[in-house]
């Protein structure tokens, strides 16, 4: 029976001593909830591969013993194989009858100028959508009734808007050179800068 007693009594004196000193669980930290940073993604739009066509508004220059000048049409159409290289051909036609400048008077003249050629067109991309490209290729420039054939270069930008819609700025020489076909001239210049839109299929 003491030991009965006994037990009975440590059990008491344990079981005050757990009341008496608390839970002695482990505490639970609180879960804090750190918010991930949000990814901005970028829908990229810009194409940079397949055909496209545009087309543009020039100012074409023809200076052998005179100078023809006027607004020309120009369409093109190409294919960019990537974004750094493409081919491209051009077609440019005067709109209305060029100025002719002799250098005392300026005139109107019924010679049409206008501009036939294929080119490659190497691009460096600067920036996502904006370029910088080159043109080289053969092409035929023709002022009234003469023409001449040759090697044909230019400079441009060109700046890619979403969905296929592009727009560019360029400077063709079309013609650099001894004679323009029969006039009798030390050197004949023909050049063409043009502003447009293209867009990719």
């Amino acid at each position: 029976m003491k030991k009965i007693g006994n037990t009975v009594a440590l059990l008491a004196i344990a079981s005050n001593f757990v009341m008496a000193g608390g839970d002695f669980t482990t505490p639970v930290e609180p879960e804090v909830n750190i918010p991930e940073k949000e990814v901005v993604v970028v829908d990229d739009d810009v194409k940079y591969d397949g055909f496209y066509a545009g087309g543009g508004l020039s100012y074409l220059r023809m200076n052998a013993v005179d100078e023809l000048r006027g607004n020309a049409l120009t369409l093109l159409a190409g294919y960019y194989f990537n974004k750094y290289i493409g081919i491209e051909a051009r077609y440019s036609r005067t709109l209305t009858d060029p100025d002719l400048d002799t250098g005392a008077t300026v005139v109107s003249s019924n010679d049409t100028l206008s501009n036939v050629g294929i080119y490659l067109k190497p691009m460096y991309n600067i920036t996502t959508g904006f370029s910088l490209y080159g043109l080289a290729g053969y092409g035929k420039a023709k002022a009234g009734n003469l023409s001449e054939s040759g090697v044909q270069w230019g400079l441009g930008t060109k700046y890619e808007l979403a969905n296929g819609l592009g727009i560019f700025f360029d400077y063709m020489d079309m013609y650099d050179g001894d004679n323009f076909d029969t006039i009798n001239a030390q050197d004949a210049f023909f050049s063409g800068t043009t502003v447009g839109a293209t867009y990719t299929f």
